[in-house]
């Protein structure tokens, strides 16, 4: 399995930054809501507090509605570990970075079908300046 799990990192505020991962899942307990979650490839977007120049980052928890883009999405389900799907997902967001940090701004139901389709390669987003 791969080791990092970081994607890319955004500055949201002179205290807080935004961090896209993708990581594999066996799957279980979600010990938030005790739902079951799936086994699969997963997009995650965390917000921390962080100071800038500082080497300490601290998870915010709990942010619900006043910060939006904040979770987690099944984009693969799987029954095994592939190392290839893994790495298409992480493609995907490298190449996309900024606009999924843009849609997770947003953080509304269109942004978040936006969010999938990019994960899943349904959609490229239009490059920048071109018209809507």
């Amino acid at each position: 399995m791969a080791d990092k799990t970081l994607v890319h990192t955004k500055r949201i505020s002179p205290k807080e930054i935004r961090e896209l991962d993708v990581h594999y899942d066996k799957g279980g307990m979600n010990y938030f809501d005790y739902s079951t979650k799936p086994k699969g490839i997963f997009f995650r977007s965390t917000i921390y507090k962080h100071e800038e120049g500082s080497i300490w980052k601290t998870l915010k928890i709990g942010l619900g509605k006043s910060k939006p883009g904040v979770g987690y999405i099944c984009v693969v389900p799987l029954e095994r570990y592939r190392p290839k799907a893994l790495k298409e997902v992480r493609a995907r967001v490298e190449a996309h970075a900024k606009r999924i940090h843009a849609l997770c701004d947003v953080g509304d139901a269109e942004a978040l079908a936006e969010l999938k389709a990019i994960l899943t390669g349904e959609t490229v987003p239009q490059a920048a300046g071109a018209s809507a």
